[in-house]
């Protein structure tokens, strides 16, 4: 049988780790990535500029000047791939993670198949020329993808047709904002922390920081010593119990928490305890969005408020049309590893080693869950969400993939450490990266 052919969609961590298992696999697949930036790297390719890069396009990167990850490297690390001894247990600023990616691809002879500054301008479903039936790789539900590309130096387009489409375009590039009535009135200045880069912009500012998880709370150790207040506005749900560490006086001595908001009046903004406030600055730290635009009507994929991908079976797979799978889209924590899972599991779909249920099964075993979340007192934005502990988390995600797939559970080495970190920033987030994440955890 011919190599099968697969398509990825961006060069970021889990495009490098979908191509670094393609190619250890030459026999069984033709592939080629297509990356739309100058460089690897998605997110961790870092850039000073925000709104529009050089390219026309919105500039991918989340990254700010100061970050350092909220997890230690052994929470991290490919596991083919380890952070060198001498950083183990570390938090690292994030050039050393884009150092890391960079020596991965170089270490695994990667960049070759990788083509730069090309974006994927149209994935469009079309039926294979009948065969023989009982070829396993040719049924309704295996369709071949034509992908048009664009190459955004010296222009030109290509078409190509390919058995299976890999989307790893990552999922913290198009910035949520909540719907808060009068928002385009506010009359300071208004940031998503997608276009976070530099505290000393805040010196002196009275800063609003709405969103109580990962990008806020990391936004405010950074910018806090700067601004002359920071006030970060949560919703009840409260994942690291950010308001109870300020009752207990754990926060600086300039951040304090109060309610989400209510209502945006020019330069006012009330909140559902009723308190008002004028704040210079106003960052949303509040998500982003699932956006998939060279997506063509044939592939029947919706994305609900931006939120939730339909019709999407075990967070990654198309229930109707199997060859077509978006991987690292869970939001949760070592996402970076993730992937490292979930590929393994898309190439036994695509030789046709892994046997699917049926499509009313599959989308019946979707909506449960999301009805169950719902039920639990998530919200809708929470479809593919993996952080609310027992049933929800990424370490019962990660097992669940691995016994359905039957697959080695590459990333259960981690769960441990991720454990621990959430338990410290329950503690303290202001110290939580203090804690020594080597040792052995004492009996609680």
């Amino acid at each position: 049988m011919p190599s099968l052919r697969v398509a990825v969609i961006g060069a970021g961590p889990s495009g490098l780790i979908a191509a670094r298992m393609l190619a250890s696999r030459p026999q069984d697949f033709d592939f080629e990535v297509y990356e739309r930036g100058d460089n690897i790297g998605g997110t961790w390719l870092y850039s000073e500029k925000t709104g529009l890069a050089e390219n026309g396009y919105p500039v991918h990167s989340s990254i700010y000047k100061n970050l350092v990850t909220n997890l230690p490297t052994q929470a991290m690390e490919f596991p083919d791939f380890p952070f060198p001894s001498d950083l183990k247990g570390k938090f690292l600023p994030w050039k050393k993670v884009q150092d890391y990616l960079f020596a991965y691809a170089d270490h695994f002879n990667l960049r070759k198949d990788i083509q730069l500054n090309t974006d994927v301008t149209s994935v469009k479903r079309i039926t294979p020329k009948p065969v023989p039936s009982g070829d396993a790789h040719k049924s309704p539900n295996r369709p071949q993808w034509l992908v048009r590309t664009t190459a955004l130096q010296g222009g030109g387009s290509k078409e190509k047709v390919f058995d299976a489409v890999l989307v790893c375009t990552g999922h913290q590039s198009v910035p949520h904002y909540p719907d808060i009535p009068g928002q385009e009135s506010f009359s300071g200045v208004q940031l998503h922390s997608h276009d976070y880069r530099d505290p000393e912009l805040y010196t002196g500012k009275q800063v609003l920081i709405i969103g109580g998880f990962a990008s806020a709370l990391d936004i405010m150790g950074d910018l806090h010593s700067h601004a002359s207040e920071v006030v970060i506005s949560l919703t009840a749900l409260d994942l690291v119990g950010v308001i109870e560490q300020y009752k207990k006086g754990l926060l600086p001595h300039n951040v304090r928490t109060t309610t989400f908001p209510q209502a945006i009046n020019g330069s006012v903004v009330t909140f559902t305890d009723g308190e008002t406030l004028e704040p210079d600055v106003i960052i949303f730290c509040t998500g982003y969005e699932y956006s998939f635009p060279f997506l063509d009507a044939s592939c029947d994929v919706t994305v609900s408020e931006g939120k939730r991908i339909q019709p999407l079976f075990k967070h990654m797979i198309h229930s109707r049309y199997h060859t077509l799978m978006f991987i690292d889209m869970v939001y949760a924590t070592f996402e970076l590893a993730l992937s490292f899972l979930q590929v393994p599991i898309a190439l036994k779909i695509i030789d046709g080693s892994l046997a699917l249920p049926s499509e009313q099964e599959m989308n019946k075993e979707t909506e449960a869950d999301y009805l169950d979340r719902l039920a639990s007192g998530q919200k809708p934005r929470h479809a593919h969400s993996h952080l609310f502990p027992p049933r929800w988390t990424l370490t019962s995600y990660c097992d669940d993939i691995a016994g359905f797939a039957r697959v080695d559970n590459f990333v259960k080495p981690l769960y441990r450490c991720v454990d621990d970190v959430f338990f410290e920033m329950h503690k303290n987030i202001m110290k939580f990266k203090e804690y020594d994440y080597l040792a052995p955890r004492p009996k609680q």
